[in-house]
């Protein structure tokens, strides 16, 4: 019956009458669905047969359903919980209704009608009753198993103040254990319906086996105490308590039990799977993963005249399958899914194109002179913003408008090969209460011809004219080697199409100062400034022969780039302070210092390893080591892991800088050093080289430059025979190894070369930083030491003194802010005053939350820098739009990025660290200009100086947040209240 009725629907779809109706009247302005599908190939633009979104379960209903609900991901945030419900064809209700010779599975319509009123209770209990706490937004999918059973999936977002944040909370709501023998109920359900298996090799036939093994991972590790997984559901706590179950033969115990509720479990009587997915970090997929559609097998004979033709309903009717329960279901009309608050879909249209419907009976006069013809959502909200005071005073985008009566709203989504309509959605996304089509296109007063020009103009797109405007920004009113510096930012960070029109306009602007310094001749004017630029460009291992720019006058590039940065190392001046340093070293900084310098002095190949805790005085001890080699006309080169530790080293460079070694390290990175170079020339006629945070590297790049050296040196002993010291603090971060076990992370370490026998360990146990908190130090040392005794696996306990007591979470972050900033007054008064203080955190998703909350209470006036954000694949653009802007990773400044005067800031990117501007610098906001800012950097031997940070595009490394690889065109800074311990 249910087939029939469809396939009379799906007739009237396919007729000739409905076709030319949607593909010559709403298709074009309802056409979110086939954009996200992505069929721009114009080969595939032929007669288009299609199913529209009102047919509930067609692919267009289902990509629009999963689109609603990552609109709830972008207003609510991630899903806290994940709930499997499955019909349970033994429930009293179903056996009870059975004639004498009946089977549940002779009754789908009972199927059917019970699962319908069981889960119409479950979300009583979820929505109503609360049983979890305030909701403030669900979706669930109903789907059909190939033995015709049905299944809920939920997908269940709390609100803010009853978000499920810690193992222990999880273990009041979730069990995967087998209950004792007082809940003799509870125990029947959980061996009944929540037992997984048996699989493996009890029994390698089981459906969920692939390739030898449990593609759900059963049987699970005993865990004494639950803990958040990596990437994963938590470990949820699986005591070895002796407790099993006979299940098909075989012996199964806590590693076999399913997550799930008890409540729910003894009150529904079913499969009733509950997972906490908060740090489940690819949001899209689960979301897909429920709106996935039906079962069906794909199968078709095609003429080769009709492989132009894009059938959607063929495509939807092929090998379709339908069970009895589903084909009552929908009889019925109960809903197939269901999402909270609702989302609509609000139009985007340019003036006067906003699609109409009307029959064949009307006149043109007669529809052009109706009034709701000219009336969308669109343009009422322009009316509303023009005219109504509680709108302006509201001040709201147009995608947050519906938020303030029933439901959430949601821009259609819009390709970017549209053109027009495309920079119209872009600034509806971005602009606040605009009154008109007039107003959305106007900026600071000025009316723009056409959306994307406004769009340019407010720096939501990249375009040259952002990079001239930035120029032209700065012309204004900075100093020339500003402007030079800035240039060479852009032209290395900025992607720009056409350097020479640039340089031709702002060449005057960078040559002033050498003009007013006496220089008359063009081409010495010339030369003057392109050695400035050179400079900076040199410290970012570019050169202006990189960039298409044709010079007025002839350079020699070649002879300048095989000599300067040999001339770099020579040049370095050593200050009176670092001079000095030697005379304060304590006992074992000096015992280091001494057989080093013997060393040198001897030119004895060596390789030492300084190992010490932080505060132990490390990088002391390389300044006086580099003083004592500089000040006697050698040459000592000084390179770190980081940025932030090589700016805090004279001359300081990151190791993969200086050597040109890989950041991606494969197994056999090979250094790309000419033996002609000037770097060559440097290395060889170096007599010490420094490695800072060498525990942080991975070995294959200290081997590859093991293999470097001896071929520039000629000599095939360690590091070709040079005075190599490498330092650093195992007790912290070792090699970063995506989804790597903590033995890959020892495998990638110095400890595991081959070069470790060679090492000479020298150890530093003094901290010299925190001498007035020796309890505090003393507890730090015993921890990195794995001296403090375990609670299970990895987890300790920490001392009550260092902890805030937890009140609710509002209360107590209240309390840790307080204890940190008393007054971000202060800040005002004396920026520095406060520059040392931070709150650290051990990862980045709560940073961003204490930075908002910090600046808004920093006082001053906020400025916003709202980024662009451009997928790799052009296709996926008019998907994921909206989703770009949410996802915030590490390595990434936020998509809006709020500021005030004199904030304190931290650099994301390492643009320049020989000039200090590398990742982890912090900074203090100076002067908010419309394309860069003005910044002053807090700490380090750069203190103080005066810098320029653009606009550049960046790509995030954290592949596990950003499963969609994209482009995000933002000024690399964030606000920095807060910090990542490893930041600090």
């Amino acid at each position: 019956m249910y087939i029939k009725l469809e396939s009379s629907r799906l007739d009237y779809y396919k007729s000739e009458q409905f076709q030319k109706e949607v593909r010559t009247e709403s298709y074009q302005g309802i056409i979110d669905s086939l954009l996200i599908d992505g069929q721009v190939d114009p080969s595939q633009i032929g007669q288009k047969v299609i199913l529209p979104s009102s047919f509930i379960g067609g692919p267009r209903d289902m990509c629009r359903r999963y689109v609603n609900a990552m609109a709830l991901v972008q207003k609510y945030g991630k899903p806290d919980l994940f709930l499997t419900m499955t019909c349970n064809p033994q429930w009293k209700e179903i056996l009870d209704n059975l004639l004498p010779s009946e089977k549940s599975h002779d009754r789908p319509d009972l199927i059917a009608r019970v699962f319908k009123a069981k889960l119409e209770e479950l979300k009583d209990d979820i929505v109503r009753k609360k049983i979890f706490g305030d909701v403030a937004a669900y979706v669930y999918v109903i789907e059909y198993q190939k033995r015709g059973l049905p299944h809920a999936h939920w997908l269940i977002i709390l609100a803010e103040h009853h978000k499920i944040v810690s193992p222990n909370m999880y273990d009041h709501v979730i069990s995967a254990e087998l209950p004792d023998s007082s809940h003799p109920l509870l125990r029947d359900y959980v061996v009944r319906h929540m037992m997984h298996g048996p699989c493996g090799e009890a029994k390698k036939s089981n459906s969920c086996m692939r390739n030898g093994e449990c593609k759900d991972h059963y049987p699970k590790d005993f865990v004494p105490i639950t803990c958040n997984g990596a990437n994963s559901y938590p470990k949820y706590r699986r005591r070895d308590d002796g407790r099993s179950v006979i299940v098909q033969k075989v012996r199964l115990d806590n590693r076999d039990v399913i997550p799930h509720c008890p409540y729910l479990l003894v009150k529904f009587d079913c499969h009733m799977n509950l997972e906490v997915c908060t740090d489940i970090k690819l949001v899209k997929y689960m979301y897909k993963y429920i709106y996935k559609g039906h079962d069906k097998m794909a199968y078709n004979v095609v003429a080769r005249n009709s492989l132009n033709k894009l059938d959607e309903i063929q495509s939807y009717q092929e090998g379709r399958y339908i069970c009895a329960p589903e084909a009552y279901w929908r009889i019925f009309a109960f809903p197939m899914s269901e999402i909270h608050p609702a989302v609509i879909v609000i139009p985007v249209h340019l003036e006067n194109h906003q699609p109409l419907r009307f029959g064949i009976q009307p006149s043109l006069e007669h529809i052009l002179n109706n009034p709701l013809a000219r009336k969308t959502m669109l343009t009422e909200f322009f009316a509303m913003n023009a005219f109504d005071p509680d709108a302006k005073r509201l001040n709201l985008l147009y995608k947050d408008f519906p938020e303030h009566f029933v439901v959430i709203g949601r821009l259609c989504a819009v390709s970017p090969l549209e053109g027009e309509r495309y920079f119209e959605r872009l600034l509806l996304g971005n602009v606040h209460c605009p009154t008109s089509f007039e107003d959305l296109m106007s900026f600071q007063g000025i009316k723009y011809s056409a959306f994307r020009e406004a769009a340019v103009r407010r720096g939501l797109l990249q375009s040259d004219d952002y990079m001239d405007a930035c120029l032209n920004e700065a012309a204004s009113f900075e100093m020339p080697y500003s402007l030079r510096v800035l240039f060479a930012m852009l032209l290395v960070y900025g992607i720009v199409a056409d350097p020479q029109i640039l340089w031709d306009k702002y060449y005057p602007f960078m040559s002033e100062d050498f003009i007013q310094q006496g220089f008359i001749e063009g081409s010495e004017v010339f030369a003057k400034t392109v050695d400035a630029i050179e400079l900076v460009l040199t410290s970012m291992d570019k050169s202006l022969v990189d960039f298409p720019i044709h010079f007025a006058f002839p350079y020699s590039f070649v002879k300048r780039k095989l000599s300067r940065d040999y001339d770099h190392e020579r040049s370095m001046t050593v200050s009176l302070e670092d001079r000095d340093l030697v005379h304060h070293l304590n006992k074992e900084q000096r015992k280091a210092y001494t057989i080093i310098t013997h060393n040198i002095i001897k030119k004895k190949p060596a390789v030492y390893f300084v190992d010490g805790p932080g505060g132990t005085g490390k990088t002391f001890l390389y300044r006086a080591l580099l003083a004592y080699v500089r000040s006697r006309g050698g040459i000592a080169l000084a390179v770190a892991s980081s940025g932030v530790a090589a700016s805090l080293l004279p001359g300081g460079r990151t190791a993969h800088s200086r050597f040109k070694l890989p950041v991606d390290v494969e197994d056999k990175p090979i250094g790309k050093i000419s033996k002609q170079s000037s770097i060559a020339k440097m290395v060889i006629e170096s007599s010490l080289i420094i490695w800072d945070e060498a525990s942080m590297a991975n070995r294959h790049s200290i081997e590859a430059l093991d293999k470097m050296l001896q071929d520039l040196c000629d000599n095939k002993t360690v590091f070709g025979g040079k005075t190599v010291l490498f330092g650093g603090d195992f007790r912290q971060t070792l090699p970063i190894i995506l989804h790597g076990t903590r033995e890959d992370m020892i495998g990638a370490s110095i400890v595991s070369s081959r070069i470790w026998k060679h090492v000479i360990r020298l150890r530093l146990s003094e901290n010299m930083r925190a001498k007035e908190d020796p309890n505090f130090t003393s507890f730090l040392l015993k921890l990195g030491n794995g001296e403090v005794p375990f609670i299970f696996d990895d987890n300790i306990k920490i001392p009550h003194c260092m902890l805030i007591t937890f009140v609710d979470t509002t209360t107590s972050l209240n309390t840790l802010i307080e204890s940190v900033y008393p007054s971000l007054d202060a800040f005002m008064v004396d920026p520095y005053s406060l520059i040392n203080r931070a709150i650290l955190t051990p990862k980045n998703d709560c940073v961003g939350e204490i930075n908002d909350l910090l600046m808004q209470r920093f006082p001053g006036e906020v400025k916003e820098y709202v980024s662009f954000n451009r997928t790799n694949d052009l296709a996926q653009q008019a998907e994921y739009e909206d989703y770009l802007g949410s996802i915030s990773a590490s390595g990434l400044p936020p998509h809006v990025l709020r500021l005030k005067k004199n904030c304190p800031i931290m650099l994301l990117w390492n643009i320049n660290p020989v000039q200090g501007l590398c990742n982890g610098t912090r900074l203090i906001c100076r002067e908010l200009g419309e394309n860069f800012i003005k910044a002053e950097i807090a700490a380090g031997d750069f203190k103080g100086d005066i810098v320029f940070i653009p606009r550049i595009p960046l790509e995030a490394s954290d592949k596990l947040k950003c499963p969609i690889p994209f482009k995000r065109m933002q000024i690399p800074v964030r606000p920095c209240f807060a910090m990542t311990i490893n930041k600090s």
